[in-house]
């Protein structure tokens, strides 16, 4: 390849590159057709030009058509970002800017005709890229920057080599090794700085200043901000206010007469409200803030009180025929995950119970981006030492009747807007996060939710092994002997646990061949999601675990509403699942029923090569001995290889056979370690080498003579095909032992 149409290909590549930074970015946000439409756009454009180049010839019909196609595909977002607003579906102001910037880079470096042209080609890719990554809220995006600079570093290194060649070709040594050594170097040379450098920017806030017109501010105070940039339907802080979280979902024209948080409200704003004959607490609002709901809200029965596992199939719900929809609980946050309600601790053969009941703990207080959370003290001090571990969700209470917040596990804490009053919220004994001082949960409550992660690391190192208690049902004990066997690591064996109910069994989803008792399940072994719960807490318990049950909601990934943002959790979500201990107090779920995500615990890195090790350490071992093998042998097996491909290259044109010729020459002298030096001629350092042998001395000389015929005699091939004889004697033991005789 040239200098020129290599530095052309690689400025075009890092400039593709740069538009692909801006991908993540829009593929999830906009419409699935007008994204795909404007990036085939693109695409086409980028074709058309590069076809017209390579096929068209040099005419002025050939460059009229480049011009065109690299103009159009400069202006291509602008056309898509303007016919978008006309027909209802707008592109955010910022996203056409960034793609523009891709398309005008990509452009300038199709038509380029100047290394100046080139640069600012660059310069332009670069800086989408790293303000792309900048304003992610992926923790992958760090990695097209560092491909970016990897590949900017190859192009600037091979643009200096090629004019260093030009002014001191004695100096420079041509190696394909080299190059690829430097870029491995400067990879990790950027690994260890970001190494060093990642917690030193805990405090740095990605755009939340309001740099851009969709900027809204971090999770903290919005998670559909989404980091800082969104569509800009997700204005600051809109899904505080519950008839802009989504779609609104029943007839907002009805007016309701169920109490808020805010009734007690400035006297300013209309006529005051009817009081409720049950006084709750209330928090006084200013009129700047209040906005009035009108939603009248279905009920339903109220949890609580022990947890049977006679159960009969349930009955048809019945909504009342003013709502749309039959939501208790709208999501914003990850799918496939529980929301927890009730929690048991306590099993006598039948019923789980509660030991201790509410328990009125007061929460911390923490003022983040000017909003007022409540943690639970024990959590606190875990995102305390791991800010990053917390991700933060929102909930719509619709028709949610108890005072329980239904929240994911190891919820640290909870915010509601203008909400400032500690006296509002409270932690139960179980672990639930409640609002003590009312009889439920105001409807169109809107509560952020911040809850942590749990690595898999965690999890194994901080089991908490008891001595078994008396099995309450004979038929569990022999039933984890049977799965367990002769397993000793015990997150081995919970994982077999889960993993044999979760295969071996079946779940009734509709109940009605359901068993009805513990006894009947594990002799059916058909049954409810809280008949797998039981025996799983039960059969945890066997193996000294501290486990307990959890009633609550699952948000099915087939709930979630793209248009709305949302997930609708329905009555019929309601399901029962496990918990069990860690020593530090914290409790993980387990997940045994079958056709519901299990929760995912990511194992570290460590992890990870340890089990993979584990897994193919026979391979590893295999592949270390043969490149052993191989690098020992290389001369044999590299000698053989370079000759199949001088079989092949027999049929090439006399002057590419001679370039290969020369070429395998070469390489078998750098198998045997004798390369050759810089700045000698080929026919010089050949000469001196096959000077103690005659035959292979007047080969030699055959095949310079016919090179400098083919090369320098005005196109006249050599009418001797024996003139590359040369290859077939010079093989690696050959010039071992010409250089044995030479130096001897």
């Amino acid at each position: 390849m040239s200098t020129w149409s290599r530095r052309r290909t690689e400025t075009i590549a890092l400039a593709v590159l740069a538009i692909s930074s801006v991908i993540p970015l829009r593929c999830y946000v906009e419409s699935a057709v007008w994204f795909p439409a404007e990036m085939a756009a693109l695409a086409i454009a980028f074709l058309v030009a590069e076809g017209v180049r390579a096929f068209g010839g040099n005419g002025i019909r050939a460059r009229r058509s480049i011009d065109t196609a690299t103009v159009a595909l400069g202006v291509l977002p602008v056309v898509f970002a303007i016919v978008g607003r006309m027909i209802g579906s707008p592109i955010a102001f910022e996203m056409s800017a960034l793609t523009t910037f891709g398309a005008v880079s990509l452009a300038m470096a199709i038509a380029a005709r100047t290394n100046q042209t080139r640069s600012l080609s660059l310069i332009l890719s670069g800086f989408l890229v790293l303000f792309s990554a900048s304003i992610s809220d992926s923790d992958y995006a760090v990695a097209l920057p560092l491909l970016w600079m990897l590949a900017c570093v190859w192009h600037l290194i091979a643009n200096h080599w090629e004019r260093l060649d030009l002014a001191m070709p004695d100096s420079v040594q041509r190696t394909w090794s080299l190059r690829p050594k430097i870029m491995i170097v400067t990879l990790l040379v950027l690994a260890v700085g970001a190494y060093l450098v990642k917690d030193s920017s805990a405090g740095l806030q990605r755009l939340t200043l309001g740099l851009m017109p969709t900027s809204g501010g971090s999770e903290w105070s919005d998670p559909a901000a989404r980091g800082g940039v969104g569509t800009g339907d997700a204005a600051i802080a809109a899904k505080d206010h519950a008839e802009s979280f989504g779609a609104v979902d029943s007839d907002i024209m009805l007016e309701s007469t169920e109490s808020s948080l805010f009734d007690m409200f400035n006297d300013m704003i209309g006529e005051p409200k009817e009081k409720n004959k049950k006084q709750e607490r209330a928090q006084a609002m200013g009129p700047d803030n209040f906005i009035q709901s009108h939603e009248r809200n279905a009920k339903s029965e109220q949890g609580g009180g022990p947890f049977s596992t006679d159960r009969m199939p349930p009955k048809k719900h019945h909504h009342f025929k003013d709502a749309k929809d039959a939501s208790v609980v709208q999501w914003d946050g990850p799918t496939g995950i529980r929301l927890a309600m009730h929690r048991y601790d306590t099993f006598d053969g039948r019923d789980w119970s509660q030991s201790a009941g509410l328990k009125n703990e007061k929460l911390t207080p923490v003022v983040i981006d000017e909003a007022t959370w409540f943690f639970d003290p024990v959590l606190r001090g875990v995102l305390s030492r791991d800010p990053d571990s917390a991700s933060v969700g929102l909930l719509k209470v619709i028709r949610l009747d108890s005072l329980r917040l239904p929240v994911p596990m190891l919820t640290a804490g909870i915010h509601i807007k203008e909400i400032d009053r500690q006296d509002f919220f409270a932690l139960s004994e179980d672990g639930c996060f409640f609002m003590p001082g009312r009889e439920r949960v105001p409807p169109l409550t809107v509560v952020h939710v911040a809850s942590l992660g749990l690595m898999e690391d965690e999890i194994r190192d901080g089991l908490e092994v008891r001595e078994p208690p008396a099995a309450v049902v004979p038929e569990i004990d022999s039933l984890v002997q049977q799965i367990v066997g002769d397993e000793t690591d015990t997150y081995e064996k919970l994982q077999s646990m889960v993993s044999h109910l979760r295969s071996e069994f079946s779940y009734d989803r509709d109940g009605e061949s359901s068993a009805t008792s513990l006894s009947e399940f594990l002799q059916a072994r058909r049954g409810g999601d809280h008949l797998f719960a039981t025996t799983a807490a039960l059969m945890a318990r066997q193996i000294g675990m501290q486990t307990r049950l959890v009633t609550g909601f699952y948000v099915r990934p087939d709930a979630f509403d793209i248009s709305a943002g949302h997930s609708s959790v329905l009555p019929q979500d309601v399901h029962v699942w496990a918990e069990v201990q860690l020593e530090d107090g914290r409790w993980f779920e387990i997940e045994p029923t079958p056709g519901f995500q299990q929760p995912h615990y990511r194992p570290s890195w460590r992890l990870v090569a340890q089990r993979f090790a584990a897994t193919y350490w026979t391979t590893f071992a295999g592949g270390a001995l043969t490149l052993v093998i191989g690098y020992l042998s290389r001369s044999y097996w590299g000698d053989w290889l370079l000759t199949v491909i001088w079989t092949f290259g027999r049929w090439l044109r006399p002057r590419q056979r001679h370039r290969l010729a020369i070429g395998i020459i070469e390489a078998r002298a750098r198998l045997a370690g004798k390369r050759r030096p810089v700045g000698r001629s080929q026919r010089a350092w050949l000469e001196q080498l096959t000077r103690t042998d005659a035959t292979i001395a007047h080969a030699a000389e055959k095949f310079f003579d016919a090179a400098d015929r083919l090369f320098f005699g005005h196109g006249n091939e050599p009418t001797d095909h024996d003139a590359t004889g040369l290859v077939d004697l010079l093989h690696v033991r050959t010039i071992t032992a010409l250089s044995k005789e030479a130096t001897s």
